[in-house]
């Protein structure tokens, strides 16, 4: 990461122009800035920088995470919900959908609490205050949680468990309760609605009212999501104490039953019966699997920080193999073979989690 992808994303992946990040990355290394940009890449990258600047492994990290910035406050303001950003631009920066995503509202969240605790600054707690009250104005659901967006439609679980992510990033930096009370309505969200108890496995898409789709209708388990609600839960359980160790251990042992592939890498998707779906890999769903095997090798599960290393060596082996350093495989087929296509930046994302994961874990052992 240090040595490799970030530099090849700061050099090749931010727009001199404008600082605004590419969309994906061409298998020669290069940019791609022609296609349109969905204002959610620039939010992952702005966190993915500021956790590299923490770290020390970007200097420029703080330039880059503000050159985003500055872009999406002079193109991507929405123009009818003030504190949020439109969905996509295109490469001349005018807007070509205006459409609101609460899935992209999180990442901003979190690359905002990353900016206020990293780099100090604290016009992202401004930012961050806005947008969480435009979410409960405009976009609370019924009987809980948050709608999809401006454009409606099935919800989903995903939007719910990555506000997870951003409420715990907040109270981490924050410790401001307010933040932790958010997440606590969605572990509540997830014990009542998204875990199916009978089968042991998480869904992913549910009616207005938060009852499941039935499997006809296009309901779908993914293991990789198995492993980072894991992740979440164990650290929901280290601000709160919550008994999580019972979700974690079905969650984790069904996504290993269910979802790992003789290769060491997780399906896209399969059913609750765990029966494959979707047999192609994705190359997040084996950052999510590192994840979880070190938040279960923390708590004592046998086994799991030999695992965390041979998952580590499959993303390596998999997806890590191009033959430009910092360029990754983002998905394989089902048969394992790399298929040809752009990395997306979206992936620095799960990347730097991972990475973060590992090295605080290996801190903690020399504790």
């Amino acid at each position: 990461m240090q040595t490799y992808a970030l530099p090849l994303w700061q050099q090749q992946g931010i727009e001199a122009s404008s600082g605004a990040s590419a969309e994906c990355m061409n298998e020669d290394g290069r940019g791609a800035f022609a296609p349109d940009r969905r204002t959610r890449v620039q939010a992952r990258q702005m966190f993915t920088f500021a956790a590299a600047h923490q770290q020390g492994w970007c200097p420029q990290g703080r330039e880059v995470v503000e050159g985003i910035q500055r872009y999406l406050d002079t193109y991507a303001q929405h123009p009818t919900y003030p504190g949020a950003y439109v969905f996509k631009l295109d490469a001349a920066h005018q807007v070509v959908d205006d459409s609101l995503d609460t899935y992209d509202c999180a990442f901003f969240l979190l690359a905002w609490a990353y900016q206020f605790s990293v780099l100090g600054d604290m016009q992202a707690k401004v930012r961050a205050d806005q947008l969480l009250s435009l979410l409960d104005k405009q976009f609370k659901g019924k009987p809980a949680g948050w709608l999809e967006g401006s454009l409606g439609g099935t919800r989903r679980q995903n939007p719910h468990m990555h506000l997870f992510e951003a409420f715990l990033a907040w109270y981490e930096a924050s410790k401001d309760a307010k933040w932790l009370a958010r997440a606590a309505e969605i572990f509540s969200l997830f014990e009542l609605c998204f875990f199916d108890h009978r089968h042991g496995v998480l869904y992913e898409y549910f009616q207005q009212d938060l009852r499941p789709l039935s499997f006809a209708e296009g309901q779908a388990v993914e293991p990789g999501h198995h492993m980072e609600w894991v992740w979440l839960l164990r650290r929901y359980q280290q601000f709160t104490g919550a008994p999580v160790d019972e979700y974690c251990r079905v969650l984790y042992t069904r996504g290993l039953q269910f979802g790992l592939d003789s290769n060491g890498l997780l399906y896209d998707e399969v059913d609750n019966l765990g029966r494959v779906s979707k047999g192609a890999k994705r190359l997040w769903t084996v950052t999510e699997l590192i994840k979880a095997h070190l938040a279960q090798a923390r708590h004592g599960w046998p086994g799991a920080e030999q695992a965390a290393a041979e998952a580590i060596d499959a993303l390596f082996k998999q997806h890590l193999c191009s033959a430009v350093p910092g360029f990754y495989i983002e998905r394989l087929n089902d048969n394992n073979q790399p298929v040809a296509q752009q990395a997306p930046a979206t992936s620095m994302y799960h990347l730097m989690m991972a990475c973060l994961e590992a090295c605080h874990y290996r801190q903690e052992l020399l504790v």
